[in-house]
């Protein structure tokens, strides 16, 4: 039995599953076996447990195997005398050993053996340490039979560095095999700092963290690391480089890893170095052999040099230091060896849809031309597949000459603004400006780069169009594919929705058809938006539930291309006064904003936040909202949709506060993007209103109810209805009060719309249900507006003056201002709003305003 050596660190943890069956069954395991490549710290496990188990008395016996051992009777010569000085049969008189098997004698002394084991009358544990060394049929064959008549009381623990070639299958299915192999015997960071303060090292965590990394917690590649560091004063540049400069790993490697090997093996291992994983299709190619599939089965299954990346995977890996030696080997043998590997590898790797790791190997290769073609031709799928950010990283090491390629500059561009660094992408755009018409790809690729730029600033230009133009003629289905996710994407937000609704469909379909995950969020999010600015509110929600489920089933959750399709959920929340549901797909959309969204993009999760705040929050909100859309130039284009549901909600927002100079400021501003519509006539109409100018206020709004102006948007469209109602009522005017209220309710209906009639305040529940059982195929949904506008408590009947005043206090003005407002005292002032505070049940004025709105008077 080896020596335990210095610097032991002992493994409590393993050692106690050596004596226990898996599952917890009762009893030790019949057999063990402990599997790993060399270095892995086999032995020095076994030795650590094998004198534990000595010193509690039990019967033990270490047989430490060797090449000789490969004759069996040198083999059970060695196991006879380990059991006899382990455990002296004299003990036992009846339990004398038999004498080793001659040739043809296996199957007579298996039995004998198995008889004498028995009647020890005790356990008896054996250990059979490096038994990858037997090859030989014969000695494997004699320890099958004993495995077949296994005697009772006997344990044998295997320690290999591949799986013995013995029938454990009946072990493993009863139960009565342990087996502990690489991932087991990977040291965790205790052990390594233990293993390291052994050689007067002591790293911090990032340091300690970075050398686990490398070395994958090898016990051997940690000892020559402690080795390497206590000789070093620059623990992070020898953490990066001990394997290249450390004779001891080299010597080790050579010696305890890469010895056994034959030159073919060798030869198969450098030539395949040049990849971090690899498929035997891509062995094959590198070392042109066209067994390189058996080649590798035995590399795995009796060197345990190679690994699969996951079970049943088809990619194989080498150990991380391994690796690295194999790598500087090459390189010293033959640096343009080397490169031409790298060569091979990246025109592999681009032909199987690994562009990116093509795009490494080529530069590796140092192979320029290679380097465009992957760049010009696979940067498209790169950006759709949503890989952005690992090209940009890799285009650092690209030579300044290629990078600066028009081709080249314009997908680079296309990814820097994907990934949301416009600097980059403006500086790259400016330098192809000049681009010459010879080459169409750098051209298309340069209009892909401009639409793009345009729709994360707003500032709209004319190569939407010309990149319409040129859609037929572009020959390549991703680049094709690029060119509709921008355009589509560009004319939503230009308002040009049934266009950008064919355009995005069509890239759908194609991101779908190629596993495009990043493309297909884009789209299905910008759908689920593109149907709310279409007031198809069914159809916004059921896409953004579909569009949020896929990013979440992807595993791309968090991503920013998710936050138009939660501002969507959150609308649609919103309208169907769910407000809980609107509040957390509101926070959540501007959560996952990020430098890559579209300017209209954060316009709309700003929006979204502050309008479904505003019950909670409302001056807060009202701030919020006013900063978010007073920073938007007039000048620039704003989504036309988006403005008419901000901007409508925002002057709700106002008045209510009593702000009607903030009010009549939403109109204006709006009045740059959307003054020719119904939405804009609606605002103009309250602001009428409020100053008391009915007649002008229904002459605004008979344009919007007749269709002579449109709307924008169908939720506009309902509340100039219910402000004609309210209006049409306080005029008298019951028949057209009547007729306002019921379209409504109809528009309302089918997208169950009910936002509106919350907001309209209590008069319109008073008209709602004064109208109620008179309003056709629209009363199914007049109970839910009546649920949804709750009427006030018999507490809250408030005389016409504390109505009056109620609706003053919502707003910041002082007592003595409201008194001015209302032309009375001060005094009277008080006295009425001590007379609301009863009423509602509050002490404060912030609580009465906040409980008459969740009662429905203000």
């Amino acid at each position: 039995m080896p020596p335990l050596p210095s610097g032991h660190v002992h493994r409590a943890r393993l050692e106690d599953l050596l004596s226990r069956r898996p599952g917890g069954g009762q009893g030790s395991p019949l057999v063990t076996l402990v599997c790993a490549p060399a270095g892995f710290g086999k032995t020095t496990l076994l030795a650590s447990w094998f004198r534990a188990r000595r010193r509690a008395g039990a019967a033990a016996a270490w047989i430490s195997v060797d090449a000789h051992d490969n004759d069996p009777f040198v083999l059970w010569s060695a196991i006879l005398n380990a059991l006899e000085t382990g455990h002296p049969t004299d003990e036992n008189p009846a339990a004398v050993l038999p004498r080793p098997p001659q040739r043809g004698e296996e199957d007579r002394f298996a039995a004998e053996l198995g008889d004498a084991i028995t009647r020890q009358g005790r356990e008896i544990w054996v250990v059979l340490d490096d038994f990858h060394r037997l090859t030989e049929s014969s000695p494997l064959r004699s320890l099958e039979l004993l495995l077949e008549r296994f005697p009772a009381g006997l344990h044998l623990v295997f320690s290999s560095r591949s799986s013995p070639p013995l029938p454990l299958h009946r072990f493993r299915v009863t139960g009565e095999l342990r087996e502990i192999r690489t991932a087991d015997l990977r040291f965790d960071e205790s052990e390594a700092a233990a293993v390291l303060r052994g050689h007067g090292v002591s790293l911090d965590q990032p340091e300690l963290v970075r050398l686990m990394a490398r070395t994958e917690g090898w016990p051997a590649g940690l000892r020559l690391a402690g080795l390497a560091l206590s000789e070093s004063h620059d623990h992070p540049a020898t953490i990066g480089s001990f394997v290249e400069t450390d004779r001891a790993v080299a010597d080790y490697l050579v010696g305890e890893v890469l010895s056994v090997l034959t030159a073919d093996y060798q030869e198969f291992l450098l030539r395949t170095s040049v990849c971090d994983t690899f498929t035997v299709e891509l062995a094959s190619v590198l070392t042109a052999r066209d067994d390189a599939g058996a080649l590798l089965h035995k590399l795995e299954q009796s060197y345990g040099l190679v690994s699969r990346c996951s079970p049943h995977s088809p990619w194989f890996r080498y150990h991380s230091l391994l690796l690295d030696y194999l790598r500087a080997a090459l390189r010293r043998r033959s640096l343009a060896e080397a490169r031409e590997l790298h060569r091979t590898a990246a025109v592999w790797f681009s032909a199987n849809d690994e562009a990116l790791t093509g795009l490494r190997h080529a530069i590796s290769a140092a192979d320029e031309e290679l380097m465009v073609r992957l760049v010009v031709e696979k940067g498209p799928a790169i950006v759709l597949s949503g890989q952005m950010w690992t090209l940009r990283r890799l285009v650092e090491e690209l030579p300044r000459r290629v990078a600066e390629r028009d081709d080249v500059s314009a997908i680079l561009a296309v990814a820097d603004l994907s990934a949301g660094d416009r600097r980059t992408a403006e500086e790259r755009i400016t330098r192809l400006a000049m681009v010459s018409g010879h080459d169409e790809r750098a051209l298309d690729l340069r209009l892909v780069a401009l639409v793009h730029h345009a729709r994360l600033t707003g500032r709209m230009s004319p190569e939407a169009e010309r990149l319409g133009e040129r859609l037929d003629d572009i020959a390549d289905p991703d680049l094709r594919m690029l060119a509709l996710v921008n355009r589509g994407t560009v004319l939503f937000w230009l308002g040009w929705l049934q266009r950008a609704h064919t355009d995005l469909t069509r890239a759908l379909h194609l991101a779908r058809r190629r596993s495009y995950d990043y493309a297909v969020l884009h789209c299905l999010s910008h759908l689920a938006g593109l149907a709310g600015a279409d007031s198809d509110y069914r159809r916004m929600r059921a896409t953004a539930e579909e569009a949020i489920t896929f990013a979440r089933e992807r595993g791309i959750a968090d991503s920013p291309g998710t936050s138009i399709a939660h501002v969507a959920a959150a609308w649609g929340a919103y309208l169907a006064f769910d407000d809980d549901t609107a509040e957390r797909e509101a926070e959540t959309a501007l959560r996952t904003l990020g430098a890559s969204n579209d300017r209209t993009v954060e316009l709309a999760a700003r929006s979204a936040v502050a309008i479904v705040r505003f019950t909670r929050e409302p001056h807060d909100a009202l701030i919020a909202m006013r900063e978010c859309w007073n920073a938007v130039d007039p000048r620039e284009h704003a989504q036309p949709a988006l403005v008419a549901y901000a901007s409508n909600a925002e002057q709700r927002m106002a008045l209510r506060l009593g702000r009607p100079d903030w009010a009549a400021e939403v109109e204006r501003r709006a009045s740059s993007w959307i003054g020719r519509s119904g939405d804009h006539l609606l605002l103009r109409a309250r602001m009428h209103a409020l100053h008391g100018r009915t007649t002008t206020a229904r002459a605004q709004l008979e344009k919007v109810s007749s269709g002579e102006v449109g709307c924008l948007v169908l939720t506009s469209e309902i509340e100039a209805h219910l402000l004609g109602a309210l209006l049409a009522s306080r005029a008298d005017d019951r028949h057209a009060a009547g007729v306002e209220l019921t379209t409504a309710l109809e528009k309302a209906a089918a997208g169950r719309v009910l936002r509106p009639f919350t907001e309209a305040g209590p008069d319109i529940r008073a008209l709602v249900a004064a109208h109620s059982g008179r309003l056709g195929w629209a009363e199914s949904f007049v109970g839910d507006v009546l649920a949804a506008m709750p009427a006030a408590s018999a507490g809250a009947n408030l005389s016409p003056r504390e109505v009056e005043l109620l609706r003053e206090l919502p707003s910041m003005s002082t007592l003595e201002e409201i008194a001015g407002n209302l032309y009375v005292s001060v005094n009277t002032v008080k006295t009425h709003l001590r007379s609301i505070y009863r009423k509602l049940g509050v002490t404060t004025r912030r609580e009465a305003v906040f409980t008459a709105r969740l009662r429905g008077l203000l």
